[in-house]
C-alpha cells in the first residue's frame, strides 16, 4: 500500500511542477510520470501473475500483456518467433484467441499501443506485422476475419499446455527482417538525403539496434528503431539541429519517421562535430559506428587518453587498422561487437 501512495504522490508532484514549466518541459514531465508508472505499477501487476516469468519489452522483443495481465504476447524480432501464452485465466482458450487476433492486427503506429498496461491493442490501420507473418494457408494477414480464422486454427492445431499454462507459437516468415526493413525505407531515404548519411549505414544501425522493432525499449530507456536516448543523442540533435534546449519526448521517439531522422542526424553530428578531424572517410565511418554505440569519448580513448593524440593516431592508420584496433581494444566489449555487426549488416542494404 505504501508504494502505491508513494506512486500517487510522485506523479501528482511531477504533474503539479510540470504545469509551471514551458510547454516542452511540461511534455517532459509527462514522460517522467509515465516512467514512474511503468517501473512501479506495471511491473508489480504483471509480477503478481507471472512471477519469475515476468518479462518487459526490450530492443529486440515486443512484450505486451492483455486480459488483466493473464495473457502475455512476446514477439522476438531477433529470431522471428511469436509466443502468446495465458496463465490463470478462467477462459484461457478464448483469451488466447483474442490475444492472437490483437497481435496479428497490432497497428504500425507504436503510439497506438500501450506497452505498460493490460489495455487492448488498437486494431486500426495496416498491421505492422503485415508480410512478416502468414496464416496456415500461406496468406498475409491484413484483416480481422483472416486473423480470427488463423487464431481459431492455431487454438485447434497448435495449442500447447502445461499445468495451468496454455500457449501457441507462431513462426515469422523466413525473410521477415527484409519485410520489416522495407517498411522504413522511405523514411531512411529521406533522412539519408537530408543529413548526407548513406542509407546502407542507417539501415544497418537500425537492424543492429532493434531488428526493426518499432516498439523497442532498452533497460536504459532508449526508444524506437534506432534506440535514441532522450537526454543524450536526442537532446544533442534538438540543440544542434532543431534549436531546442529540451530532449524529445518518448511519444516523439516512438514515431518511426522521427526516430529514424533523429538517429540519422546524430550520426551526422558524430561525423561532422565530434569526429570531424578524422581524415579518411572510411576510418571516420568506423569511428562513427563505434561512437553511436559507446560514445565519442570511449572511441577516442581506444587510441589515446588525450583527444588530439587519439585523432593523430587514427589519422596515421589505414582504415583497416582503425577497424582492427576498435574491435580489439575498445573499452566496451559491446562496442567492439557492434562495429562488427553493423559493418556486416551494411552489405544487406548496399543495393538500396
Amino acid at each position: 500500500m505504501r508504494q502505491y501512495l508513494l506512486l500517487l504522490y510522485l506523479c501528482s508532484a511531477v504533474s503539479a511542477y510540470g504545469q509551471t514549466l514551458p510547454k516542452d518541459f511540461r511534455n517532459l514531465s509527462t514522460d517522467v510520470q509515465a516512467v514512474i508508472l511503468e517501473y512501479v505499477f506495471f511491473s508489480e501487476q504483471a509480477n503478481q501473475i507471472w512471477g519469475q516469468d515476468y518479462e518487459a519489452p526490450t530492443p529486440y522483443t515486443l512484450v505486451k500483456y492483455l486480459d488483466d495481465y493473464h495473457t502475455k504476447t512476446r514477439i522476438d524480432f531477433a529470431n522471428g518467433r511469436i509466443r502468446i501464452e495465458n496463465q490463470g485465466s478462467q477462459t484461457p482458450k478464448a483469451s488466447l484467441e483474442h490475444a492472437i487476433v490483437a497481435t496479428l492486427l497490432t497497428p504500425a503506429d507504436p503510439n497506438a499501443v500501450d506497452l505498460y498496461t493490460a489495455a487492448d491493442m488498437g486494431l486500426t490501420g495496416r498491421p505492422f506485422l503485415a508480410g512478416q507473418v502468414q496464416d496456415h494457408e500461406g496468406h498475409t494477414i491484413l484483416y480481422p476475419w483472416r486473423a480470427q480464422r488463423y487464431a481459431q486454427w492455431l487454438i485447434t492445431h497448435r495449442l500447447q499446455q502445461r499445468g495451468g499454462r496454455y500457449w501457441v507459437e507462431i513462426p515469422m516468415v523466413a525473410h521477415y527482417k527484409q519485410v520489416g526493413a522495407e517498411q522504413y525505407r522511405r523514411y531512411a531515404q529521406q533522412s539519408s538525403t537530408r543529413h548526407r548519411v548513406p542509407i546502407h549505414l542507417i539501415m544497418a544501425i537500425m537492424e543492429a539496434e532493434s531488428s526493426f522493432n518499432p516498439f523497442a525499449v532498452s533497460h536504459a530507456n532508449a526508444y524506437g528503431l534506432m534506440q535514441i536516448m532522450q537526454r543524450t543523442a536526442g537532446l544533442d540533435v534538438n540543440q544542434r539541429i532543431h534549436g531546442r534546449s529540451v530532449p524529445p519526448t518518448r511519444d516523439y521517439l516512438f514515431q518511426p519517421k522521427n526516430n529514424i531522422d533523429m538517429g540519422t542526424a546524430y550520426l551526422a553530428i558524430l561525423r561532422d562535430v565530434y569526429l570531424r578531424d578524422i581524415r579518411h572517410p572510411l576510418a571516420r565511418e568506423y569511428s562513427v559506428i563505434a561512437a553511436y554505440n559507446g560514445g565519442a569519448g570511449n572511441l577516442l580513448k581506444t587510441f589515446h587518453q588525450d583527444r588530439q593524440r587519439a585523432i593523430a593516431r587514427i589519422n596515421a592508420m589505414s582504415p583497416q587498422q582503425v577497424y582492427n584496433t576498435i574491435v580489439a581494444s575498445h573499452p566496451k566489449l559491446e562496442s567492439r561487437r557492434y562495429l562488427q555487426k553493423v559493418t556486416d549488416f551494411q552489405h544487406n542494404y548496399r543495393h538500396w
